[in-house]
C-alpha cells in the first residue's frame, strides 16, 4: 500500500486505535499508521480494513524514554496528598534522593516553577522516571535523576486538609490546616495553596533528663557571702540563727527594712530548672503559592508566586546571678555586706528565637524556535531573618548599677532588657536567576540523530547582615553581591540500536558528552567535562558508565548566606557531656577552589521482561582535591583539626561552634549500592490492587578526610562515628480506596575515638507505617450526599517501635548524656489527616 493510500485510509476509516506501548518504544518518536485487519483487503477496495493501528508519541511523553512508569491506578494506591508527596513516597524507587529530581510537565522542562508540587495527586495521568541519561539530554548534571509529571487533560479540585500530630511520650503536639484549588483545562493550568501549621515546643521536663546543676529560685534570697550568717541583728529578731531569707514583697517598690526580712527567713522559691528549657523549639509556619500556566502562540508560559514566614521560640534555661549588696547601699537594711542570689525576673526564660520571611516569583517559557526545542526560566526571590539569642545576665553591670547607687536601679525588683546578655542579628538577601536552554537534532546517524543541548545560566545574589548586643549600641554590619555566569554544552550520540547493524548490533548504545565552564565574582573561570555511556544490549539490560572531571567553586549560599546563630544540642566527645554550644551557620567568604573527579558504573536488570522485578547495582567514587565541604559531627578528630571554630570556657565547657563551610585539602569517597525493587500492578480488571517492594543496600568502603596538608588523614569510618552499611525498604498495598505503606531504615554500627577512650554506636531499625482509607470508595456509594464523600482519612506513625540510637562505652556501660530521652526525645509520633473534597 503507498503512503498516498494510507493516509487517505487514515483520514475515513474507524474506529481508530491508538496504542501507547508501541509508541514508547519508538526510540525515533516517529508516528506511524498501520492498517490492520484479518484479511487483506484487495487493491482499491477502501472498505477492507475495519481498524487501524496508530502508533505515535503518548501525550506528554517525554524526549527520553522512560526506566519507570506509574499509572494512575499505581499512584492511587499510595494515598498521597499532593504531588510532592507522591515524589516523597515514591523516592525508594525514584533514586537516593540525596538530590531533588529534575522535573518535567508534559515532556517540557519545569524550570524554577514548583508550583507544580502543591497540585493533587489525583491530577497525574502518570508518572515517569526517565533513564538515566535523560538529565544530560535536558542539560543537567549527569546522572541527576528526571521524572516527567503527566497531567490529566482536564482537571478541577477544592481541597481542605485538617492534621493533628502529637508525641505518643507526652509533651510535644502540633497541627496544620490548608487549602487548595488546582484545575487543568488541556494547556492551561492554574493553582492556588494555603497553608499553616504549628508545632508546640517539647520542654526539658517533659522527658526523664537529670537538670542542670545549680540553685533555681523564683523570687531571690539574700546570704552571707562567705556562708554563716546573714546578719547576727536578723537571727536575733528571728529568735534562731538565719543562714537565708528570701526576698520580700515590699522590696519590688522601695528599700526594704531589717524587719521585713523577719517574715522570709528560711523561705525558698524552688523551680524545676526544666521547665524553663526545651528540647525542640515551637514553630509556626504559614506559606501561599500560586501557579498559572498558558498558550502563548506556539510557547506554553508559566508564572508562579509564593510568600512564607516562619517562626520558632525557644527556651534556655531559668537565668540566676549573684551579686553583693554593699552593707552602704541604700537597698541594704544589713550591717554587713550580703549576697544576692535571684532570677532575671521572676520565671521568666532566656530566649532563642528565630523570625524569617520569604517573596519569590518565577517564569518560565517553553516552546520551538526554529528547529529548537527552547526552555527558558527565571527566578527572583528575597528573603529576611532576624534571631534573638540570650544567653545570660549581664552580673558585671548589674554590680557596677548597685556599686554607683544608681536610684533607678532596684536590686529586689524584676530586671529590664538591658541587663541580659543577648545577641541580635538582621540579615536580608536576594536573588535572581535565569537560565536557557536550547536543543536539535544537528546530524542524522544510522541509530537515529545527533541532539545539541546548550544552557546558560545567570544569576546575582546579594545580601545584607547587621549583628549588635542587646543594649542598640554599635553593631557590626557586612554585606556582598555576587554575580555568576555559566554555560554547558552537551552532544547525544546514538551509536547503536537493535536490529540496525550498526557496531555489531551490540543493542542500544548511547554517548553523551558534555563541557560547561563557569565564571563567579572573585573567582576566575571554572571548567568541567564529562562522559556517560549508556548500553542495553536487550530490552532488559542496561549498562552505565560516566566519569566527570570538574574545577570546582562555592555556591552563593555557601560565600554569602546571612549569618544564622541558633542553640544546637549536641554530645561533646572531648568532656563526655551533652553541650548546648551557640552553633553559628551562614556563608564563609573565605571558601577557596578546587577540583573533583567522579567514576560511576550501574547495571539494570529486569528478567521478567516487564517492571515486575527490577534489579539495581552501582559503585561511585568521588575524589575531591581542595574546595568546599560541610561542617562535619563534632568529633575529637575534628575538633583537632579545626580549632579555631570550636570555643571553650576557662573549664573546658563548650561555648560556641562555628559550623560554616570549611575547606579541605583532599576528599575520597567510593560505595557500593545495590536495590531489588517488585511491582505488582495487579490483575487487569478495575480498581485492582497494587503491591510494590523495593530493598536498597549502601556499602561505604572508603570515607576519607584530609584537611590540611601535613596533618593525618580522618578515616571516617573508624574515627568519626559514621557508618559503613545501611539499609532501607519500603512495601506498599493499596487500590483507590484505601492503601498501607511500611517501611524502614538502618545503620550498621559505628564508633567515636577520643583517645584511649571509644564510644560504641548501634542504630536501631527505625520503622514507618502510613494507612489510609477513602470511605466513599470502601462503601460503594454511588450518590454524593454525605460527609463521608470525597473524605480521606490517613493514619502516619513516625518511628513505629520508638527505637533509637544506642551509645555504649567499651565496658558496655552507658556514658552521660546519652540516656533514651536525651539522644531521642521525640520518639514516635502520630499524626491523623483528614482531607475533604469540596
Amino acid at each position: 500500500m503507498s503512503s498516498t493510500r494510507l493516509v487517505s485510509l487514515f483520514s475515513i476509516a474507524l474506529p481508530l486505535t491508538f496504542c501507547p506501548e508501541a509508541g514508547a518504544q519508538n526510540d525515533k518518536g516517529g508516528v506511524r499508521a498501520v492498517a490492520d485487519s484479518k484479511e487483506p483487503a484487495p487493491p482499491g477496495d477502501l472498505s477492507g480494513p475495519d481498524e487501524i493501528l496508530v502508533v505515535g508519541r503518548r501525550y506528554g511523553e517525554a524526549k527520553v524514554a522512560a526506566e519507570s512508569e506509574f499509572s494512575e491506578e499505581e499512584i492511587a494506591s499510595h494515598g498521597a496528598d499532593s504531588i510532592q508527596d507522591l515524589l516523597r513516597r515514591l523516592q525508594p524507587i525514584i533514586g537516593d534522593g540525596e538530590e531533588e529530581p529534575v522535573l518535567l510537565i508534559n515532556g517540557q522542562p519545569a524550570g524554577f516553577d514548583r508550583s507544580i508540587l502543591a497540585f493533587p495527586a489525583e491530577a497525574l495521568d502518570r508518572l515517569a522516571v526517565l533513564k538515566p541519561e535523560a538529565a544530560a539530554r535536558y542539560g543537567h548534571p549527569s546522572g541527576q535523576r528526571v521524572v516527567n509529571l503527566v497531567l490529566k487533560k482536564h482537571f478541577s479540585s477544592l481541597n481542605a486538609d485538617a492534621g493533628a500530630s502529637l508525641a505518643t511520650g507526652g509533651g510535644q503536639y502540633g497541627g496544620s490546616l490548608s487549602v487548595g484549588r488546582a484545575a487543568i483545562d488541556g494547556p492551561a493550568r492554574w493553582n492556588v495553596q494555603a497553608r499553616a501549621s504549628y508545632d508546640s515546643a517539647l520542654r526539658k521536663s517533659a522527658r526523664n533528663i537529670p537538670p542542670r546543676p545549680g540553685t533555681f529560685d523564683g523570687t531571690g534570697y539574700v546570704s552571707a557571702p562567705e556562708g554563716g550568717e546573714v546578719d547576727p541583728a536578723l537571727s536575733h529578731l528571728a529568735g534562731r540563727p538565719v543562714a537565708t531569707a528570701a526576698i520580700p514583697p515590699g522590696a519590688m517598690s522601695k528599700a526594704p527594712l531589717l524587719a521585713d526580712f523577719i517574715a522570709t527567713v528560711g523561705d525558698s522559691h524552688a523551680l524545676d530548672p526544666n521547665e524553663f528549657e526545651t528540647l525542640l523549639p515551637s514553630r509556626r509556619s504559614m506559606a501561599l503559592g500560586i501557579g498559572l500556566t498558558r498558550p502563548l502562540g506556539s510557547f506554553s508560559v508559566s508564572l508562579s508566586a509564593d510568600a512564607s514566614r516562619s517562626s520558632s521560640r525557644a527556651m534556655r534555661g531559668l537565668p540566676m546571678t549573684s551579686i553583693i549588696v554593699p552593707a552602704d547601699s541604700p537597698w541594704s537594711p544589713f550591717a554587713g555586706d550580703v549576697l544576692l542570689t535571684r532570677p532575671f525576673a521572676g520565671a521568666r526564660a532566656l530566649r532563642s528565637n528565630t523570625d524569617s520571611e520569604s517573596i519569590g516569583t518565577s517564569l518560565s517559557l517553553t516552546g520551538m524556535i526554529g528547529d529548537w526545542q527552547a526552555s527558558f526560566s527565571a527566578s527572583y526571590s528575597r528573603s529576611w531573618t532576624r534571631s534573638l539569642l540570650e544567653s545570660g545576665i549581664d552580673a558585671t553591670r548589674a554590680q557596677q548599677l548597685l556599686d554607683s547607687a544608681d536610684p533607678a536601679f532596684n536590686p529586689y525588683r524584676p530586671w529590664d532588657e538591658r541587663l541580659l546578655l543577648a545577641r541580635r542579628n538582621r540579615s536580608r538577601g536576594e536573588s535572581i536567576t535565569s537560565r536557557l536552554n536550547v536543543k536539535r537534532n544537528v546530524l542524522n546517524l544510522p541509530a537515529g540523530p545527533v541532539t545539541a543541548n546548550l544552557s546558560v545560566n545567570a544569576g546575582r545574589s546579594r545580601s545584607e547582615s547587621r549583628q549588635g548586643d542587646n543594649l542598640g549600641g554599635s553593631a557590626v554590619r557586612s554585606g556582598s553581591a555576587l554575580e555568576r555566569l555559566d554555560g554547558a554544552f552537551g552532544l547525544s550520540l546514538p551509536l547503536s540500536r537493535p536490529g540496525e547493524g550498526e557496531i555489531m548490533s551490540l543493542g542500544s548504545l548511547d554517548l553523551d558528552l558534555t563541557a560547561s565552564a563557569q565564571t563567579m565574582t572573585r573567582s576566575r573561570l571554572q571548567k568541567r567535562y564529562g562522559g556517560d555511556l549508556n548500553w542495553s544490549p536487550t530490552r532488559n539490560l542496561r549498562f552505565r558508565g560516566s566519569i566527570g572531571h570538574a574545577e570546582t567553586a562555592p555556591s552563593f549560599g555557601q560565600l554569602d548566606d546571612p549569618i544564622v546563630t541558633t542553640i544546637n544540642r549536641i554530645f561533646d566527645y572531648s568532656r563526655g557531656e551533652v553541650a548546648e554550644p551557640v552553633w553559628i551557620t551562614g556563608g564563609n567568604p573565605a571558601l577557596g577552589r578546587g577540583s573533583q573527579q567522579s567514576l560511576a558504573l550501574e547495571a539494570m536488570v529486569r528478567p521478567l521482561g516487564n517492571q515486575t522485578v527490577t534489579l539495581n547495582a552501582a559503585y561511585r567514587q568521588d575524589t575531591a582535591k581542595g574546595g568546599v565541604a560541610g561542617f562535619p559531627e563534632l568529633t575529637p578528630v575534628i575538633e583537632a583539626a579545626f580549632p579555631e571554630r570550636v570555643t571553650r570556657d576557662a573549664d573546658g565547657r563548650l561555648i560556641a561552634v562555628d559550623a560554616r563551610p570549611i575547606n579541605i585539602a583532599r576528599a575520597t569517597d567510593s560505595e557500593l549500592s545495590s536495590s531489588v525493587a517488585l511491582r505488582f500492578p495487579g490483575k487487569p480488571v478495575a480498581n485492582a490492587t497494587q503491591l510494590s517492594f523495593s530493598l536498597r543496600h549502601r556499602w561505604r568502603l572508603k570515607s576519607e578526610l584530609l584537611t590540611h596538608p601535613g596533618v593525618p588523614v580522618i578515616d571516617q569510618l573508624t574515627q568519626s562515628g559514621q557508618s559503613r552499611h545501611s539499609l532501607s525498604f519500603q512495601t506498599t498495598a493499596g487500590q483507590r480506596g484505601w492503601g498501607a505503606t511500611f517501611g524502614g531504615n538502618w545503620s550498621g554500627a559505628s564508633r567515636v575515638e577520643n583517645g584511649d577512650r571509644t564510644l560504641n554506636t548501634k542504630p536501631p531499625v527505625i520503622f514507618n507505617l502510613t494507612l489510609f482509607v477513602e470511605p466513599e470508595h470502601l462503601a460503594g456509594q454511588t450518590r454524593k450526599s454525605g460527609l463521608l464523600d470525597n473524605l480521606k482519612i490517613t493514619l502516619a506513625i513516625q518511628n513505629v517501635f520508638n527505637g533509637y540510637r544506642r551509645v555504649t562505652l567499651q565496658d558496655g556501660t552507658i556514658p552521660a548524656g546519652f540516656s533514651r530521652d536525651e539522644i531521642d526525645p521525640l520518639g514516635r509520633i502520630i499524626r491523623l489527616t483528614l482531607r475533604k473534597r469540596l
